[in-house]
């Protein structure tokens, strides 16, 4: 049985079938997308002169015989039985004509007894081959043993989407660009199924949880909807009365562990379930959780299950775990301990980005209890994280922080200031008014001496690196810390003691961190943003806060650090054990900021395989860090990107809305804002190269103006392959070189070479960026390399560096392939890629010139271009550039 994966889509896998003589069973859940698989199939095979043969399963349950070859227009009605019969394979012969057939069976499981025997027949007369799609369980259907009985068959399970792709379908369904935060909401109800996402996205707009603003789709709460029972009921359909209720008590119980539903429900239930698609064992580092698939169905039964199948999962519960009739009312289901290692499948992300919702709402109640209970400076600013989670209003927010202020006096000013230094960072943020911000920061730090001072300077800068001043222009020579000679730097002063029992951190609960290691870690960043990345790595690991802190900012900072000063693979790793660790222990608000780490790592090695399934796992997760903006900023930088490498043009589209919506400068986080990814839309929609990057150009200039080395390499490496602005390349180039760890040095020897449009020095480039595992640009640098070598005449050396290209990119593997793809073939002629497309599609030279109404001899000229300008020697090699 093969099993579909992105990297070979399963379209595909079904072509290659068909064209060997092996027939296909596609099964799937319903809403998985079988009938588009089947409608893609179809287009297909009659663009390749195929005879294709429709047939949609309608009464396998009923007692009228051959009601889908009636209804498919096959037959006429049936009048008598074994003279119809006859007259039914005459007809569906006649249907099949006389060359290549097809057969298309959808739901094929529902295909009624006599009209399966009927196509049968005509299959096995004509040796035709067939497609056919069903729902699980699989194997089981009657009719799908007949139709294909004694011809080679395989069996495809339509995998899961990834987020970009879900993405996608919650824009065009939605006619608009749609929040992330959308999508993954989306994802963690459907389970990445596509017609069940569409659903949910309808509903949700239907009831008005899905409203427009700023031209953007966002949601305001949660997207289930009594209407998906429609959803719903097809996933239930063919399940007993045993398995109705075995579900009832799975949702009710939540994720548990196997031990624990072998002793609620009868164990040759869950096999039923689990035949029939509906469960997921979540394998962990040592134990496996039955948990329900989609979420959707558990969600489902949980709002739904008040009524008597309800009770009696409760009372089912209660006698097993030996709790009383009270006691399992208002448990509902024990709590889930918290899994060390998740599986990292989509099912898997989009199973926990439940739970953590679920986590989220009830870590909402609780710290909303102990504010109105007992509201400290501590249990105030973990109401308003707990809020800015949820995605609380502005006005429910202002309404806590106003409420403080009529009680601050009731509270040491040493407590209180804390909870305006959070409503300082909420304001810059999360509002976008830097300058309220700096000045409320200004106004705190004017009024307190000592280490507060020293933490209110800490967080105005930043603020200032983050998004500015909010100003027409930042002062860098301003910040504090100037005149320690590091500019940009926040100060720490070592006479300020350290105190360890003055009652603050104590008392609160470690609410209130020691200032001075704040301010280091506001240092590391801004060494970051300076390229000075040893140095930052050296200050973020010296930063020791509490564990009780709510903010633990340098435990991923580390990691970028550590990368950016040349060990990529090894902060990779070390930020997936992280990542893994902050899933496992559900701690929502460190898996974004790990995420990122794990995302940019498998960016710059060329991993994007890797790369799409680690994205569609933080994004169905859907746990938003709001304070820490620039990880979800980097994160959607790079699905942008590899929406643009994959062709999903709409997704990128809307990514890149939101990340400009955000207003970010992220000076220390590499990959973050919107002006490069912009320019590829630009050009993308038809603008020249240089006047597309014209605003992403200024930027960059504006970062080196103020010493921020790190973004501006970062973002200019991206735009020198789209217009190399040889007088701001070749002045960042020189920066790049100066500083810090082996990562900005290599891009700066990109951007030098790529500044003076030397083909000879894009090629020293390639083995220097692949020697720091920067595969990405190294793959950009040989493409750059090529085209220029054309360009200047040397066709000989560009078709030996292509090859040697394509074979670097297949020894990688991990999809390296899209970037080589989409930029090579960029050198091609639009008719060139047309005709390139159709030769790879497997067409001949005269089908080529028949579809495109030119003679064979222009088609071959144009197959020997395309075979030198890619630098390959057959037809079958076509196919891999493209």
């Amino acid at each position: 049985m093969s099993v579909p994966t992105p990297r070979v889509p399963i379209l595909d896998l079904v072509g290659e079938a068909i064209a060997a003589g092996t027939s296909v069973t596609v099964v799937g859940l319903p809403g998985s997308g079988r009938s588009t698989l089947l409608a893609q199939v179809r287009d297909a095979a009659d663009d390749d002169g195929w005879t294709v043969v429709p047939v949609r399963g309608v009464g396998g349950r009923g007692d009228r015989p051959l009601e889908s070859l009636v209804l498919a227009g096959l037959v006429t009605a049936p009048a008598g039985p074994l003279g119809t019969l006859a007259a039914a394979v005459d007809g569906v012969t006649r249907a099949a004509g006389s060359g290549r057939t097809l057969f298309l069976l959808d739901d094929v499981d529902a295909l009624d007894d006599a009209s399966a025997a009927v196509v049968a027949t005509v299959v096995a007369r004509r040796g035709a081959s067939v497609v056919a799609t069903l729902q699980p369980p699989f194997p089981g259907a009657r009719s799908v043993e007949r139709v294909l009985a004694g011809r080679d068959a395989t069996v495809l399970w339509i995998p899961v989407l990834p987020f970009e792709e879900v993405h996608r379908v919650a824009s065009e369904a939605l006619g608009g660009q749609v929040d992330s935060d959308v999508a993954g909401r989306v994802y963690a109800l459907s389970g990445g199924l596509p017609g069940v996402a569409r659903s949910v996205v309808l509903e949700a707009r239907r009831s008005g949880y899905l409203t427009e603003e700023s031209g953007r789709w966002v949601a305001r709460r949660d997207l289930w909807t009594p209407a998906l029972a429609v959803v719903v009921g097809r996933l239930l359909d063919g399940l007993g009365d045993d398995e109705r209720d075995g579900l009832g008590i799975l949702a009710t119980l939540g994720p548990a562990e196997v031990g624990t539903v072998r002793r609620l429900v009868p164990w040759p239930v869950v096999v039923a379930l689990d035949d029939h698609g509906l469960v997921r064992l979540v394998e962990e580092e040592d134990r496996s959780l039955v948990v329900l698939f989609p979420p959707l169905l558990a969600e489902h039964l949980r709002h739904t299950g008040h009524g008597a199948r309800g009770l009696q999962a409760l009372d089912a519960i209660g006698a097993a775990l030996g709790a009383d009739d009270e006691a399992a009312a208002m448990v509902g289901r024990p709590p889930l301990g918290s899994p060390m290692r998740w599986s990292s499948s989509p099912e898997s992300a989009a199973i926990l980005g439940r739970i953590l919702r679920e986590r989220a709402a009830t870590h909402l109640l609780v710290t909303r209890e102990a504010w109105r209970r007992d509201p400290t400076s501590r249990n105030t600013v973990l109401y308003l994280d707990a809020l800015l989670v949820d995605g609380a209003p502005a006005e429910q927010i202002r309404e806590v922080l106003d409420e403080v202020r009529r009680h601050e006096a009731s509270e040491p000013a040493a407590y209180v200031v804390f909870v305006r230094a959070w409503e300082a960072g909420y304001l810059a943020l999360v509002l976008h008014e830097p300058a309220r911000a700096l000045a409320l920061l200004a106004e705190l730090a004017g009024t307190d001496e000592g280490r507060e001072a020293l933490l209110f300077d800490a967080i105005a800068q930043h603020v200032r690196l983050v998004v500015g001043t909010g100003g027409p222009a930042d002062e860098p020579d301003r910040a504090p810390g100037a005149a320690s000679g590091v500019r940009g730097l926040p100060r720490t002063d070592p006479d300020v003691p350290r105190p360890v029992d003055d009652g603050l951190v104590p008392t609160q609960g470690g609410i209130l961190v020691q200032a001075d290691d704040v301010a280091r870690l506001v240092r590391g960043e801004s060494l970051l943003a300076q390229g000075r990345v040893v140095d930052a790595w050296h200050e973020l690991a010296g930063v020791s806060l509490p564990e009780t802190s709510p903010r633990q900012d340098a435990a991923s900072l580390v990691p970028q650090a550590q990368l950016l000063s040349g060990e990529v693979v090894a902060a990779t790793d070390r930020a997936m054990r992280l990542f893994d660790e902050a899933r496992g222990t559900l701690e929502q608000s460190m898996i974004e900021p790990h995420g990122y780490v794990v995302a940019l790592g498998l960016f710059l090695q060329g991993r994007f395989t890797s790369l799409r399934d680690h994205l569609t796992s933080v994004f169905a997760i859907s746990a938003p860090a709001p304070l820490r903006p620039t990880t979800r900023a980097g994160l959607l930088t790079l699905a942008a990107g590899l929406s643009f490498l994959e062709g999903n043009v709409p997704s990128a589209r809307s990514l890149v809305s939101q990340l400009g919506s955000m207003r970010l400068r992220g000076a220390f986080t590499p990959l973050a804002r919107a002006a490069a990814p912009q320019a590829v839309l630009d050009l993308v929609a038809g603008t020249g190269p240089r006047e597309a990057t014209r605003a992403a150009w200024d930027e960059v200039s504006s970062f080196m103006d103020e010493g921020y080395v790190l973004p501006a390499v970062f973002d200019g490496a991206l735009l020198v392959d789209i217009w190399p602005d040889q007088v701001r390349a070749a002045r960042l180039a020189d920066l790049a070189l100066a500083a810090q760890g082996t990562v900005l040095p290599a891009l700066g020897r990109y951007l030098l070479a790529s500044a003076e449009r030397s083909p000879d020095a894009l090629l020293r480039s390639v083995d220097d960026l692949d020697d720091q595992r920067l595969v990405f640009y190294a793959t950009r640098a040989h493409t750059s390399a090529i085209r220029l070598l054309r360009e200047r005449g040397q066709s000989a050396r560009a078709t030996a560096e292509s090859a040697r290209l394509r074979a670097t990119a297949e020894q990688v593997g991990d999809e390296l392939g899209l970037l080589v793809a989409t930029t090579v073939t960029s050198g091609l002629t639009p008719r060139e890629a047309e005709v390139a497309r159709l030769v790879a599609g497997g067409m001949s030279n005269r089908e080529v010139a028949e579809r495109l109404v030119v003679s064979e001899r222009t088609v071959d000229n144009h197959v020997y271009r395309i075979f030198r300008k890619l630098g390959v020697s057959s037809r079958d090699e076509i196919g891999r550039w493209l």
